[in-house]
Order: structure tokens, then C-alpha cells, then sequence
């Protein structure tokens, strides 16, 4: 049986607003970013200035500057002031979630006990994938870092910027960018949290331990690497705690 329309109500003119037209600058970072991502401009490739997109789009220098804005925030170009600065592209994938991690920290919904839940979670099943995945680049570039790191043995902060490049070399060798991408959220959030806590022992320790987990890495062992790196962050996290109550002691 066909329905009555003469007892349905007009939705005719009026039911839907109109389309708002895109603002330029959105227009242009999605023009940006499909020239950067189709073309597989490499990290570090320096993008015409402000002043020559403005002329090329033939738009303000503000409008150009929203544009950057957008896409700096996306983690797809890094804006460097001064002499040698410029527009260049990036890869920071990960700033758009540890952003919004940050802001759940701040307002007390995300605490760091969180963030280590995350990473026990996610690292040793990142670990285990790296002693299957990783290739000749990534396990060279880990050589480099040890190299960089037993050329600085008496200098606490190197070894600690290596130490959590350590980490982060290890999320990119696991094949998996997704992972990838969650795990340095989480772990660059982690890492500021303790940017102040400096000790040369303890850095030289983890040190060793990292090259102990490489020779297992490279010995393609993903159970012994995940369980290492399990070790590892438990370690990490006991020393934390008790820099914090030291933290609490100095406070009071």
C-alpha cells in the first residue's frame, strides 16, 4: 500500500542550512599536506618561504600563517625561527594524541601511573616486533647510538638524550607505524616528567642494559627482547618513585 504524502509533513525549503564555504587556510594545509604526503617529501625538506606561499596562493601572509599553523600542530612541517630557519618538513605523527594526552594530564583525568600502564602494554610487544622486523638500517643506527653513547660516558645528559632515543629507534624498527606513533605519545610525555632527574650511574646502567637488549634484538629473540624491555621500564619506574618521594622530602 502506497503512504499518504498529503498527510506527511513538507520538509521542503528551510530543513537545511547551507553549506559554509572552507576558510583559505584550511584549503591550503590540505593542498600542503597532499604535496608533502603524495610527492614523499623527505623529513628535513625545506618548504618555500611564507612570503612566496602568500604570493603563489595569492593570499594574505596571515592566511599562509594559519595554514602552517594547522599543519605544525598535525606534526607535518616544523617551523624554525632565526638565520637558519625556515618552513621544513616533519614527522611527528604522534603530537596530535600526546597533545591531547597532555591536556588530559592537566586537567587530572590522565595521571602517569596511566602512561606506564600504557607503555607495559605497548613497548615489549614493540620490542618483540623489532628482533622480527627491524632491518639493516634501523640495527645501524642503533650502532651509531651506542657509539655516540661510549664516546660520552662521563656526560649524564648525552647519555640520557641516547638512552631515550634508545626507545624511540625501537618503536620505528618494529614495522608497525601505529604503534609506533602510540607508544612516542607516551613515552615523550613520560620523558618530561623526568627531564630534571639526572644521574650518571643510573644512566650508565641503562645504557648497558639497552645494549644487552640490542644483542638479543639482533639475534632476532622477540620473547627475550619484550621480557627485557618489561625489566627495563620496572626499573625505571621504581627509580621514578623514588625520585618523587625524594621530590616530596625536598618539598616539605
Amino acid at each position: 500500500m502506497e503512504p499518504d504524502l498529503s498527510k506527511q509533513k513538507n520538509i521542503g525549503k528551510g530543513m537545511f542550512r547551507p553549506l559554509k564555504k572552507k576558510r583559505f587556510s584550511d584549503q591550503i594545509a590540505d593542498l600542503i599536506q597532499k604535496k608533502i604526503l603524495v610527492d614523499n617529501l623527505a623529513v628535513g625538506t625545506h618548504l618555500p618561504s611564507e612570503k612566496a606561499m602568500a604570493d603563489e596562493f595569492q593570499v594574505s601572509r596571515s592566511v599562509i600563517r594559519e595554514a602552517l599553523r594547522i599543519l605544525e600542530i598535525s606534526g607535518l612541517v616544523r617551523i624554525k625561527k632565526g638565520p637558519t630557519g625556515g618552513i621544513f618538513v616533519s614527522d611527528v605523527y604522534h603530537a596530535p594524541i600526546k597533545r591531547s594526552l597532555n591536556n588530559l594530564i592537566t586537567s587530572g583525568d590522565v595521571t602517569v601511573d596511566h602512561l606506564y600502564d600504557a607503555r607495559l602494554l605497548i613497548e615489549p610487544h614493540i620490542a618483540g616486533q623489532a628482533a622480527l622486523h627491524a632491518g639493516e638500517a634501523d640495527l645501524e643506527k642503533f650502532r651509531a647510538l651506542f657509539e655516540d653513547s661510549a664516546s660520552h660516558l662521563n656526560d649524564p645528559v648525552r647519555l640520557k638524550k641516547n638512552n631515550l632515543e634508545f626507545h624511540l629507534l625501537l618503536a620505528r624498527a618494529s614495522g608497525n607505524p601505529v604503534l609506533a606513533v602510540m607508544l612516542e605519545s607516551v613515552f615523550e610525555l613520560l620523558a618530561e616528567r623526568t627531564r630534571d632527574y639526572i644521574d650518571l650511574v643510573l644512566e650508565r646502567k641503562f645504557f648497558e642494559i639497552h645494549k644487552a637488549i640490542f644483542e638479543v634484538i639482533t639475534r632476532r629473540q622477540p620473547e627475550e627482547t619484550s621480557r627485557l624491555i618489561r625489566e627495563d621500564i620496572m626499573d625505571v619506574m621504581e627509580t621514578l618513585k623514588t625520585f618523587n618521594q625524594h621530590e616530596e622530602v625536598g618539598d616539605t
